[in-house]
């Protein structure tokens, strides 16, 4: 039986649609992983005084278990402590947390992130969000008591008006229980924090000016 032009035709019709179909799929394969890898979340646990420690990871943990996202790292932020030899001191907050992490809960090393130089919430904040970036993640959640989320959130709408995180970036409480005590502290701490926003230009530069920030506040509204 001759082959016609038509039935060549029809051939390469058929092959041109199959290509299509394959590549169709594949771009939209491809912006579903890029919109999934923009849309990974961490569980952030801030070192803490006192049982905040214990209660910031088991609320992390909890939620770690129970999300229905995909949660593929906890990132613990706080100043990491070394001996004189450099090496982390075994009775550190970071080296304790790690070790719950590790030993109650399972998790690998590369479940988790570890940043190891913030001696403060802002930098706390800013270390964070810095490494998140790093991963393309934009959403986080925050074990923490309610005054210290304050903090973290006022944090926030600074770096999106800096440009530092994107606006879509989410940030959400997973609240711990706050001691009458802690309470008077956070909103001590959230007033001193505010005054350093107010008297810096950037985050970064809020970050440095750790001292002074609220008398100099007080002063600039006396003069």
């Amino acid at each position: 039986m001759p082959i016609t032009g038509a039935a060549v035709g029809s051939v390469n019709g058929s092959r041109n649609t199959i290509f299509f179909i394959i590549g169709l799929t594949f771009l939209i394969t491809s912006f579903m992983l890029f919109i999934q890898s923009k849309s990974l979340e961490t569980v952030v646990i801030p070192t803490g005084p006192g049982e905040a420690d214990k209660n910031r990871t088991e609320r992390a943990m909890q939620e770690y278990s129970e999300s229905k996202d995909s949660t593929p790292y906890i990132l613990v932020t706080g100043n990491m402590q070394r001996d004189a030899s450099g090496r982390v001191k075994k009775d550190s907050q970071q080296y304790s947390i790690y070790k719950d992490l590790r030993k109650e809960y399972s998790l690998k090393p590369t479940d988790m992130i570890i940043e190891g130089k913030s001696e403060d919430t802002l930098e706390n904040f800013l270390y964070s969000i810095k490494r998140l970036n790093d991963k393309d993640i934009n959403k986080m959640g925050i074990a923490t008591n309610r005054t210290q989320y304050w903090r973290f959130k006022m944090f926030e709408k600074e770096a999106k008006e800096e440009g530092l995180i994107d606006e879509d970036f989410e940030m959400r409480p997973l609240y711990t229980k706050e001691t009458p005590k802690e309470f008077i502290y956070g909103i001590l701490a959230l007033a001193k924090d505010y005054a350093r926003i107010k008297n810096s230009d950037s985050l970064e530069e809020a970050r440095i000016n750790k001292v002074n920030s609220l008398q100099n506040s007080i002063k600039k509204k006396l003069e």
